[in-house]
Parts: C-alpha cells; structure tokens; sequence
C-alpha cells in the first residue's frame, strides 16, 4: 500500500526501512524491508515477482564496499508508468512497498478501538459517522524493534477480543488526559477501571537500574518487526520496552555512510585507468558479481566476466590482461589510500578517520584531469590576502560523485560502533530472510553529482592559537565537555582518551564550516538544506588534518550550476568569509548564547550555539548539530580577542 511519492535519495535518510511515514492522506505507515524491493505485482500470476533486470539498478563504490562487506549496491527503484497502447518499460511499476502501522485505529466519535492488518489497504468509514483515525502511541526499544502500544497488556485485560477497548482524550497537555479501558471485562476489575498513559514514555536509565513503565508493569518487548511483514518477530528481547509518538524523532535513526569517488594514483599506465573509467561508466551494475567472483573463485574468473559484460553490453573488445590490472585497481584496499608525499599519522586511528584521511589526501591537492579522473576535479584557488594567516588552501572541488549508503538503524538512542558485527548485523536487521552467499547481500544506496569546496586552515596558526589561549580553553573545555563531545561517535575522535587539543581544533572546524555554510547560501543560489559538510580532523602530531568540504548534497546525474565553486574565486571568497565572521560574532540570542552554562543541545556538547547563529537543518550537519562553539571562532563579547579569526574580525570592524 501507499500512496505518496518519495525522492530517492529520501529512501536513504530518513525514510529507509523501517522508519514511518505519512502519506498524503495522513495514514502512517511503516517502509517495508529489502525482502519487498525490486517486485512488482503480476495480475496474471496474482503475486509479486522479481523485477526482470535488477542490475540495472546496481552501483559500486569499492571503498565502501570494503568497509562495509557488501559487494553490491542498489539504487532505489523509480516508478515508471506504462501508458495504455505503449510498450512497457524495463522495469515497470516496481515500487517500495509500505504496510500500515500502527495497526491500531480509533473511532474518532466513540473511542472504540479496533485492530487492523500490515496488508490492509483501505478503511472503510464505520456507521453512524466520524471515522477512524490511526492511535498516535506505539512502543519501541533499544533493540530496533517497532511494536504497537501493548493496550490490553497496560490496563490487565484477558478478554479474547479486541472490540471493545475505548481509547479517551480528554485533550490534555499530558499522557494522564489520555485513557484507556476495555468495556467486556468484568466489573471493578482493572481492564473494566482502565488506565491513563502517565509514564510510558520515560526512557529509564538502565545503567543505574531503572525500569520503564512497561517493565514494572511485567510487560515485556515482543520483538516485532513489522517492516518485514506479519510474524516477523525476534523471540526473548531483553530491552526495556518504551512508549512513543509515531512522529517523534528518535525512534528512528538512520544508519548512513558515505564516500567521494577517488582515483587510483598508485596506477602508472594510463591504459589501465581508462580501461577502470570504461568498466565503471559502462558496466558498474555488473561490478558487485564481479568483486564476489574476484573473492571467490579467482582474478582470472571476476576479469572473464567482465571481458564479456563489456562485449555484450557495448560492443567492446578488450584484452584480458588489462581488464584484469583494472579491476585489481577497483578492487584493492590500497588504492587511493595514501599518495607520495602524504603525511603517515604516529598514532592508530578508527576505521572511519581513516576512511575519511584517504579523502583528505587526494582532495587538498590539484586533481584537474577529466579524461583519466572522471568524477572527481578539484583546482587549486589563491587565498585571499586578507584571510592567509588563518586559511591554508581553498580548493574548487568542480565535479564530485557522492554514495550515500544505508546500512541499518537505530531507535531511541544512536549506537556509538555501527559498524560492528558488519554486514550481519544489517542483514539481519533489513531482510526478514538474510542472505547467507555474498552475492546476494546488497545494501540500498543512492548516487548524486555536484561540487563543493575545499578549506583547509593553517596548521602554524592553529598550533599558535591554542598555545597563546591555552587558558582560555581550558576554562571553556572542561573535561566533563572534551568527554561528552568525545562520546559522540560521528565527531570521529580518536581512539585513544579525547584531550583538549582535539577538541578545540574539532570545534573551530566544525563551528567555521557551519558559520561559513550560513552565509554561502546568501550567494550560492542553493538553501541551507542543499548543501553538506564533510569534515578533516586529526590531532596526530606526524599528520595534522584540519579541513572542511561544503558540497551540494542534491545533484542529479550530470551535476549543479557551479554557483557553490564560483564562490571559492579569492575576490568573492574574501569578502564572503568577512561577511560570515561579522554575522557570527553577535547572535540574537547574546550574551546568553556564548555563556558557559556547561553545554548546550541534547547531548550537553554544544557551547555559543543555537538556531539563531550557528546550527543547521540536520541533514547537512555530520554530527546532527553536535560539537559546535562559535566562540573559538570570534571569540565572545567579553573575551574577543581569544577567537581563532577575531583578529579579522577587528579589522572588519576597523574598515567598515
């Protein structure tokens, strides 16, 4: 069922599998698993079947395929109508499927409950008038699991029917206002009396012992999962099981990754990298049964393959020898890792800051080579005079290729290692029947073209500021700050304990790119919602990293307009940043804003910033709005000087 059209770069975040949403006629429903994907629904045969050519829709992205463990990637599927009199498509009418839920429905007149099926595809209006109104409550856990409100349970009910549950809102601004009792059950017992749902919604601290609602009431999580259909439940879960809204935020937290496509600068023969751009222009569908084949049966093998994909698809003759050197290339763990004369770090680092190092090292430097590198070209911008104290490189990042993966989800509160137990654990999580070959796990993804660009601060002049404000930041990073901003998986801290330095240098990134974002979009011609940031910090002592990407997030096949780059020109980019700095260096909100309070936003990890100034909408910030202080920036009212950039910030000043 469904009935309302999604982008699909939507179906990546935020409605993936087993998320909610409402359609254009208000009914909440729950996106069904990749069990459900690529089907259509056959009225000769009257059930679905397998769309006729999935590899039409399959992408590889070898950097995250290896990090991931998933050989394949699937784009989501476009609806394409067939036309009465006209041939059908490829791949017609396939559509992601979603069934209903919550199941529960209420009588908008009377309050009377009644429960429906995943499947159910139309509600008829009941007799004698209102209709019925899906509840608003449901329950979920730390588990994943995505349960109706357990009614019957709550109030003690035994009755063998459904029918005769009432649900009452008396419009209250609390859950006590809002009750529920079964009129069958007998008299002064405590389903007929019922109950109000005060306290349901409490997420317990189960570090200290704490119990939910549900669990005092000895009421257990029933493990269901229905985005993967009726039945579909997970036996014997522990988690505490907590009252939600269908709308609330945190029951569903997409699990995504991304990757900017790199080359291969360790490939000497251009031969051999314009046969790689072929076999990814031509044949990428065909690239995940060949990295399967490559690890299973041999190179030799995975290269005959796609010898003969290439002669069937476009008519290619190729030689075997250079297939093979091409997809060793595509397909090593070592390509586009480090470039001579890239800085080694001293110390060890996770598996995601140094997925995100092999990006720093190609894209701080020139890349401008459309013939052998394709989908990525950056040049080289002069900084403006004025900012080259502070700003190391500005870099035109012209043409990009992002893969946005979705591997999986979270509810309630984000795991801080989602990469652990990959791919089982998404297996097992978006498949009601997980596959056990790999070539038959694949992970949905979705493929955009834009442009960005590239700043890089100066690392003497980082070094500087810390050590000339050292007591300034110490008394503004306490250490309960450094450990909560630390905590923050998506901030990429390193792996040994999150010291002062880290964050002060992480906090100066990622509270310049917002500041800067804020006033690109003035200019750019694209919103605040269109663009992203992509972050480069690194405290290690050998290899220093402290830069941004603000790149276009919504392409289409062949790229954007060029606005985002025409703005790294150095007679825009000057006046541009001055502008940001000045209208960042007072909020609305100030003083109250750059006070130390201890932190601000839902994770205490925030300083000066709030939506007056500093944040943005959370899908074009890394970390959802964490890990930001204006103040390292420009410094605060009382203490201007101790910014990183407040001394151009008072040149500003002196010149207007």
């Amino acid at each position: 069922m469904g009935n309302k059209q999604v982008r699909i770069g939507q179906l990546i975040a935020p409605f993936g599998p087993g998320s909610i949403y409402t359609d254009r006629d208000g009914v909440p429903q729950v996106v069904a698993g990749l069990d459900h994907w690529f089907k259509r629904w056959d009225q000769t045969e009257g059930k679905m079947i397998p769309c006729s050519d999935r590899i039409e829709f399959e992408r590889f992205e070898p950097r995250l395929s290896a990090l991931l463990g998933v050989d394949r990637f699937c784009l989501p599927p476009d609806f394409r109508i067939v036309r009465k009199g006209d041939t059908a498509p490829p791949n017609a009418l396939l559509n992601v499927p979603a069934q209903r839920f919550p199941r529960w429905y209420r009588h908008t007149r009377t309050g009377q409950m009644r429960r429906f099926n995943l499947q159910t595809t139309r509600v008829d209006r009941p007799p004698g008038g209102g209709r019925w109104q899906p509840v608003r409550f449901i329950s979920v856990c730390t588990a994943g699991h995505l349960c109706e409100f357990p009614w019957k349970e709550w109030i003690g009910c035994q009755c063998s029917s459904d029918d005769q549950l009432v649900l009452t809102d008396r419009g209250g601004s609390e859950l006590s206002s809002i009750h529920i009792a079964c009129q069958s059950c007998p008299d002064k017992s405590t389903g007929r009396r019922g109950r109000n749902l005060s306290g349901t919604t409490v997420m317990p601290d189960v570090e200290n012992g704490e119990q939910s609602a549900f669990q005092k009431a000895g009421i257990r999580c029933p493990g269901d999962r229905p985005w993967l259909g009726e039945g579909a439940n997970m036996a014997n879960c522990n988690e505490p099981l907590v009252g939600a809204l269908i709308n609330q935020t945190n029951i569903y937290f997409p699990r995504t990754i991304s990757a900017i496509a790199l080359p291969d600068l360790q490939v000497e023969d251009d031969s051999i990298t314009r046969m790689r751009n072929e076999i990814t222009r031509s044949v990428e569908g065909s690239l995940g049964v060949a990295r399967t084949i490559w690890n299973i049966s041999g190179e030799e093998s995975a290269a005959a393959y796609i010898q003969s994909e290439l002669s069937r698809i476009c008519g290619l003759s190729s030689e075997l020898g250079q297939v093979k050197a091409a997809l060793a290339s595509l397909f090593s763990p070592q390509s586009a890792t480090i470039p001579s004369g890239a800085a080694v770090p001293t110390a060890a680092e996770s598996e995601l800051l140094q997925f995100r190092r092999s990006e720093f090292n190609v894209i701080r430097n020139e890349l401008d080579d459309p013939d052998l590198v394709p989908d990525l070209r950056v040049r080289m911008a002069k900084v403006p005079v004025e900012l080259a104290p502070w700003i190391g490189r500005v870099n035109l990042v012209e043409r990009l290729r992002e893969t946005r993966a979705f591997f999986g989800f979270d509810r309630l509160k984000q795991s801080n290692a989602p990469l652990e137990n990959m791919p089982n654990s998404a297996m097992l999580q978006l498949f009601r029947s997980p596959p056990v070959q790999a070539q038959e796990r694949w992970l949905p993804a979705a493929v955009v073209f834009g442009e960005g660009l590239y700043v890089e601060l100066n690392e003497a002049r980082i070094e500087k500021w810390q050590l000339e404000n050292a007591v300034w930041l110490r008394g503004r990073l306490d250490d309960g700050f450094i450990a909560r901003l630390g905590g923050i998986p998506q901030t990429l801290p390193p792996l040994e304990a999150a010291n002062r330095d880290w964050a002060s240098r992480y906090l100066l990134v990622h509270s310049l790119a917002h500041i800067l974002i804020n006033q690109l979009i003035f200019d750019c011609g694209y919103s605040t919602a269109a663009l992203r940031e992509r972050l480069y910090v690194s405290s290690d002592p050998s290899a220093p990293m402290a830069g941004f990407l603000i790149y276009t997030a919504a392409g289409d096949s062949e790229g954007t307009l060029g606005g985002l780059v025409r703005l790294g020109r150095p007679e825009l980019f000057g006046p541009t940043m001055q502008r940001a700095l000045s209208r960042a260096s007072w909020c609305s909100a100030d003083p109250i804003c750059s006070e130390h309070l201890g932190g601000q936003g839902s994770k205490q990890a925030n300083l000066a910033a709030c939506h007056a100034c500093t944040l943005l909408p959370e899908t074009s910030c890394e970390t959802i709005n964490h890990g930001l202080d204006r103040a390292v920036v420009v410094g605060t009212p009382v203490s201007r000087q101790s910014g990183f950039m407040s001394e151009l910030l008072e040149e500003s000043y002196t010149l207007g």
